[in-house]
């Protein structure tokens, strides 16, 4: 951490780049700053910390930084390197897939269109993205019926006819079976189908069969004709919105667990083009907004094509910054917006309910293993307040009577579900006496002290048995171990309220809810837990005074007939043979307890 201090005091004051790396070079974190300095000086403060960024300084043991000349450069770098590395800590796009588009160069002798999955900017006109380069394929040839476009890679270099001109899907300019000027009139045409210019393309049209016609040139007229009618059956299913509005996008956003889909609804001249899905991995903890910001970052500022207007469903930060940088980027105005009227959020919420679908799908056929977040755990973190959603829950209660054998028991659920595998238990050491605050502040000290020195996962809300005493000796011990940021809740049996830092006059949840029934198991297990452990004790304490009184049984052997045993009354079933072949046992000495406890047994029978 010195030399994280020394490193950061160096950053100028200047925009650019920062990776957090792990001990092993691997990038944690990609991020952009306008002040390096007062950027990356916020993660070495421990207070105020989101459980994110403390997770990621519990692993950063480097970093390294790019100067950049501008905030807009620095985001265009952070993307690129987000794609690169895929960072754990980022929000980024989930799938690596790149997305299908339409490219032709209208520059060139012979404009041929063209699906590819790489884009650039490179003066040529990209139409999409569509979804997966076999639905394109099908639009393309369905589109080629009507209009005979090129597809081939080098239609300059073609010697003859291929089959596609024998199919009626290619005019075959390559060999001069359509003039140059015709061709580039068709291109021209398709490129204003696949803009959705349908309308204004339906009028070039007739003007041009109006011509033909009165050219006395009837096969051209047939031909025009014909054409017309087929893009009016391909279009007269599309919705029309607002053919005079801008080009826009419109996103949607569905979320579980840790993976998001944004959904695309491509509009241009008011009418749907198409849809496609991105896949993001995050945290439930994260915001709507913050991942609407790194898909806007992550995908726009990489594409070659950008509409004017791009249709958000909430408000993300920099809005009017983002729009100008993205304006810059493509050479025209750009403008992102929240949803602010009727009409757009009736498309938002359309946006919405594919992605819904779409989320479904993916974690159907790619994340199987993904559960769903439990409702007790949703609705719980909307009951507190919560900045994430408390998928990791550990509770805590103590046992104990008039302060003798005194346990604690923490339990952990995930996701709602109790992981017993994950179960500790603590015999109270420090303290005497009947002090239920001092045992728990112990206990959860002992807790985290241990999960701090192996590195173990912290978790999202700690839950304690009781009122406002357990409350503040919970919070006690996590501030000693500068965990105070970790959301600290406490269940009191009276009324079921429940009491947090900043609620101390309590909550009291709907009986029934799915949050109250979660804290209520998570209460009742740590109970039984800590209960469980507390009878085992006293039963050995029992016991062990028992066969403290036994010549030859000494605490060694003591402890070896409880570990085969389990109990003084496992020790009293036990054969001669069974007491002899325990470890540290000899069979004079097996013999002698054996006589013991026969004869004690005897002595405590009725007569």
């Amino acid at each position: 951490m010195k030399d994280l201090k020394r490193l950061v005091r160096a950053l100028p004051d200047s925009p650019g780049v920062y990776m957090w790396k792990g001990v092993d070079g691997e990038v944690l974190y990609v991020g952009k700053a306008k002040s390096l300095r007062r950027r990356v000086a916020s993660y070495l403060r421990p207070q105020g910390r989101d459980r994110k960024t403390s997770d990621l300084m519990a692993l950063a043991r480097d970093l390294d930084t790019i100067l950049t000349r501008s905030e807009r450069e620095a985001l265009l770098l952070e993307a690129t390197l987000i794609r690169k590395h895929r960072p754990r800590f980022n929000i980024a796009l989930k799938d690596d897939r790149r997305h299908a588009w339409i490219r032709v160069d209208m520059t060139a002798p012979v404009p041929s269109f063209q699906v590819t999955r790489d884009v650039t900017r490179d003066g040529a006109r990209y139409f999409g993205p569509y979804g997966s380069t076999r639905r394109v394929e099908r639009i393309m040839d369905t589109v080629r019926r009507t209009m005979p476009v090129a597809t081939c890679a080098s239609p300059e270099s073609v010697r003859r006819p291929c089959l596609d001109h024998h199919l009626g899907r290619c005019a075959a300019p390559c060999v001069g079976k359509i003039s140059h000027e015709e061709y580039r009139r068709l291109a021209e045409q398709m490129c204003m189908y696949l803009d959705g210019r349908t309308d204004e393309l339906i009028r070039v049209l007739r003007q041009m069969m109006t011509g033909a016609a009165a050219r006395m040139d009837y096969e051209a007229a047939a031909v025009l004709r014909d054409r017309i009618a087929d893009i009016e059956a391909m279009t007269r299913h599309q919705r029309v919105y607002n053919p005079e509005g801008p080009d826009r996008d419109v996103l949607g956003i569905a979320r579980e667990g840790d993976v998001a889909v944004v959904e695309l609804l491509m509009f241009r001249h008011g009418r749907l083009l198409g849809t496609d899905s991105f896949p993001i991995a995050s945290g439930p903890d994260v915001a709507d907004a913050d991942i609407l910001t790194a898909f806007v970052e992550q995908f726009y500022f990489t594409v070659p094509r950008v509409p004017s207007e791009i249709v958000l469903p909430t408000p993300v930060p920099q809005m009017d910054e983002m729009s100008a940088w993205l304006a810059h980027e493509v050479g025209h105005e750009v403008r992102l917006l929240a949803a602010d009227n009727d009409t757009l959020h009736d498309l938002v919420d359309m946006a919405s309910t594919n992605a819904r679908h779409a989320l479904g799908r993916w974690l159907l056929l790619h994340d199987g293993k993904a559960a769903a977040v439990h409702a007790g755990v949703r609705a719980l973190r909307e009951a507190l307040a919560l900045h994430r959603a408390p998928v990791h829950i550990e509770g805590f209660d103590i046992a104990d009577i008039h302060g003798t054998d005194a346990t604690g028991s923490c339990v952990v659920f995930r996701n709602g579900e109790p992981d017993p595998s994950s179960y500790r238990m603590f015999r109270v050491r420090t303290v005497s006496g009947p002090d239920d605050y001092a045992m728990m502040r112990e206990v959860v000290l002992r807790r985290y002290r241990g999960l701090l020195t192996r590195g173990g996962q912290l978790p999202d809300l700690v839950l304690v048995d009781g009122g406002l005493g357990q409350l503040g000796a919970a919070m006690d011990a996590l501030q000693v171990l500068g965990l105070d940021y970790l959301p600290v809740a406490a269940l009191a049996k009276k009324h079921e309220t429940v009491f947090t830092a900043d609620r101390r006059d309590g909550i009291v949840l709907p009986e029934g809810s799915p949050a109250l029934r979660l804290l209520q198991h998570i209460r009742d297990e740590a109970h039984r837990f800590a209960r469980r452990y507390h009878h085992k004790l006293r039963a050995q304490r029992v016991a062990g005074s028992v066969l403290e009184m036994v010549p030859g049984i000494g605490p060694r052997r003591r402890a070896a007939l409880f570990r085969a045993f389990g109990s003084v009354d496992g020790v009293r079933r036990a054969s001669l043979e069974e007491l002899a072949s325990v470890d540290g046992m000899t069979l004079p000495v097996a013999r002698r307890l054996r006589e013991w406890l026969d004869a004690e047994e005897s002595s405590q029978s009725p007569s």
